[in-house]
């Protein structure tokens, strides 16, 4: 076998890429370059040939693996060949993604043909800006997929960084076949479901195989050969298509006549309970619901096991002996406490407190994590300096105050912060003004007096198999809005973990996410309705099924709700004409509240 230094220096390769350019050599002549020396029995030339002669078209997608098993290729060789060639794959997609718009699913397939012959399964991202041109394309895993272990943030972070619109997802089945598994389509649902929520668009998931090709998009379009993802202007979505088939929603309801209700009186220069903007509040239905409850229900004990604003249990304070009072949101959970919790507080303390808060200047304090983070967006700068002051001055004298008037102090805050929010109502999104008046003024709280109350900040699911009571009221969420972003302003501010945020509308990492939520609705509601021990089963609907926002139409049909109520025992359904709290521009036409009440039979 010649070697390399037999052969005349004017033939070699590094001599004659220095003397004529890279033009006048072969690949293998340049993957010798590349290689530097040969191996025992095979100069650099022939092991260069070697190589090309087996990989050919698929040299650029050799792995180390590949490489090995060549006689006489080391794991040196083999990574430094590797990496060169990811090196330049790096740089092409770099500088080439400008230019490349996506279509539709073939655009993707001709970006990603590569993963049809992997051994192994990948999931790759691709990037794109409102124009659905390719910002990049990522490898977010490589290995089996589990949605236990693939976490939404290893997706979105990119996306957040980038400054993406929206994303496409392109998985491999290394079997050949390309029907997406159970698995694809939980994975995919959890993604569309986190990607509305961080305002990112997930517009196709597709498997590749040697057999074939799936897109989730074209077949929930209902079509047979490829639709482009944008038509008429309006960019298509997964979750769009996901959302779109609705059911019918008839169901035979009753009315009743209202009566009235004893309604906590106002307290001058406090702040009642019902002052708040909440989405899905029962301030003004409150005589319509007592009254069904009056006339439909007996018993001493009442369980508010989806608490919200907590005005429901408020009223039931005054017809019922024992309170229950839940919610999964930190923020709600010290409202109860501030206003049911049992425990000493000094009024004139609380008062005092307050009075000195109002007497901080904005200008006079520097800049803290809320003003930081919130300042000039949700809040004036100098409220937000103010605020962020209040709060870590609260948590510093924690040990000076009972529990009581710890709860009371943050409560009153997030009242005062609720009352000046640059928003309509929540925390998804603030309005961009060029300027935001200087308007903080807290007010204490005006404590309802109970004497046997309990309240948690548990899953809802969990905490009735652990409670008994006579009547329960259930008021889930039932579309995809998730409260805990909502108002993630509020459960900071409260926790006062100082998260890191993302995004424009500076959320933290996504927590406490409701399954009530997501299409796996149903199945919990279900499961809640047949572990609960109660005589009576009270529960709150309404109907933006027919809403045109694809997040505010409900998971569960009225037609499902009392399927399921019928299971426990006989259900009456009540009706009430109602314009609900919208946090947006939403319109509903015809909008109804609806009652469901069940008689649970034991027998």
């Amino acid at each position: 076998m010649s070697k390399l230094k037999d052969i005349p220096k004017v033939d070699r390769p590094r001599e004659r890429f220095i003397k004529k350019g890279p033009d006048a050599l072969s690949k293998s002549d340049l993957l010798a370059i590349l290689l530097g020396s040969g191996i025992k029995g095979k100069n650099v030339q022939k092991l260069a040939q070697q190589i090309i002669s087996k990989f050919g078209k698929k040299f650029l997608d050799i792995s180390i693996d590949d490489l090995l098993e060549i006689s006489g290729i080391g794991q040196a060789k083999a990574l430094q060949v590797v990496s060169a060639i990811s090196l330049i794959k790096r740089f092409y997609e770099e500088n080439r993604t400008t230019y490349i718009v996506i279509k539709n699913s073939k655009d993707v397939l001709s970006l990603t043909y590569d993963l049809q012959d992997k051994k192994k399964e990948y999931l790759v991202c691709l990037y794109l800006n409102a124009r659905n041109v390719l910002i990049k394309k990522e490898i977010i895993s490589i290995g089996l997929l589990d949605k236990s272990l693939l976490h939404p943030r290893e997706i979105f972070y990119p996306a957040v960084e980038l400054n993406s619109a929206s994303i496409i997802l392109v998985h491999n089945h290394p079997t050949g076949d390309p029907t997406p598994s159970e698995k694809d389509s939980a994975i995919i649902e959890r993604i569309v479901q986190a990607g509305e929520i961080m305002g990112i668009s997930v517009i196709d998931f597709i498997i590749t195989a040697r057999n074939g090709n799936y897109s989730f998009y074209e077949t929930l379009k209902g079509h047979d050969q490829t639709v482009d993802y944008v038509a008429e202007s309006v960019q298509g979505t997964l979750f769009n298509l996901l959302e779109i088939k609705k059911p019918t929603y008839e169901v035979s309801a009753e009315t009743i006549k209202e009566n009235y209700f004893y309604i906590p009186q106002v307290k001058k220069n406090h702040v009642q309970l019902q002052n708040r903007r909440y989405v899905g509040s029962k301030h003004k239905l409150i005589k319509w619901i007592f009254s069904i409850i009056n006339k439909e229900c007996e018993g001493n004990s009442f369980a508010d096991v989806f608490a919200g604003t907590g005005i429901v249990s408020a009223i039931a304070t005054k017809h019922f002996k024992e309170i229950i009072l839940n919610d999964f949101l930190y923020s709600n959970y010290t409202i109860y406490q501030a206003f049911f919790g049992i425990g000493e507080w000094d009024q004139n303390k609380i008062d005092n407190i307050i009075k000195n808060y109002n007497n901080i200047y904005g200008e006079d304090l520097e800049d803290n994590y809320f003003s930081k983070c919130f300042g000039g967006k949700y809040f004036s700068q100098n409220s937000s300096k103010i605020i962020g002051f209040i709060r870590e001055n609260i948590e510093e004298n924690k040990n000076n105050l009972t529990e009581k008037e710890y709860h009371i102090l943050i409560a009153s805050l997030l009242y005062a912060v609720d009352k000046i929010a640059n928003t309509v109502g929540h925390y998804d999104a603030y309005f961009k003004k060029d300027f935001l008046k200087d308007d903080f003024f807290m007010k204490p709280i005006d404590p309802i007096s109970v004497k046997n109350v309990s309240i948690f900040r548990e899953d809802t699911n969990i905490l009735v198999k652990k409670i008994k009571v006579d009547i329960a009221y259930i008021d889930p969420p039932y579309n995809s809005r998730q409260y805990s972003r909502f108002y993630h302003v509020l459960e900071t501010l409260t926790k006062w973990d100082k998260p890191k945020l993302y995004g424009v509308a500076l959320k933290p990492e996504p927590e406490n996410m409701s399954d009530y939520c997501k299409t796996q609705a149903k199945n919990k509601f279900a499961e809640l309705v047949k572990d609960i021990n109660a005589k009576y089963l009270v529960v709150s609907y309404n109907n933006t099924y027919d809403s045109k926002s694809n997040s505010s139409r409900n998971k569960i049909t009225l037609q499902e709700i009392e399927k399921i109520l019928n299971t426990k025992g006989r259900t009456k359904i009540f009706e009430k004409s109602y314009r609900h709290f919208n946090a947006g521009n939403t319109n509903f036409n015809n909008h109804k509240e609806y009652l469901f009440v069940t008689k649970v039979n034991y027998e």
